[in-house]
C-alpha cells in the first residue's frame, strides 16, 4: 500500500512552517508559501487536527506554528 501523497499547497505551507521556528499568522503562511488565505485557512485546520501544528490565539488573530517535539 503506497502513502498518499501531499498536494503541493499541502507542501509548501508545511516547509514554510518547518522553515520558521515561531509562530505565523495565516496571511504570513499564505503569503510565504504562495497560496490564498482561503486555501491556507482550510489546510492549516487540517494539519491541526492531525497534529502536525499548534494554534495560538492573540484576540481575533490566530497564529500557527509546526508541532516539533
Amino acid at each position: 500500500m503506497t502513502k498518499p501523497k501531499l498536494k503541493l499547497q499541502e507542501s509548501r505551507m508545511l516547509k514554510t512552517l518547518l522553515e520558521h521556528n515561531y509562530y505565523l499568522s495565516t496571511t504570513e503562511i499564505a503569503d510565504k508559501s504562495n497560496v490564498s488565505w482561503n486555501t491556507a485557512d482550510k489546510y492549516l485546520k487540517i494539519f491541526q487536527k492531525k497534529g502536525w501544528i499548534r494554534k495560538k490565539r492573540r484576540g481575533n488573530r490566530v497564529y500557527w506554528r509546526a508541532n516539533i517535539a
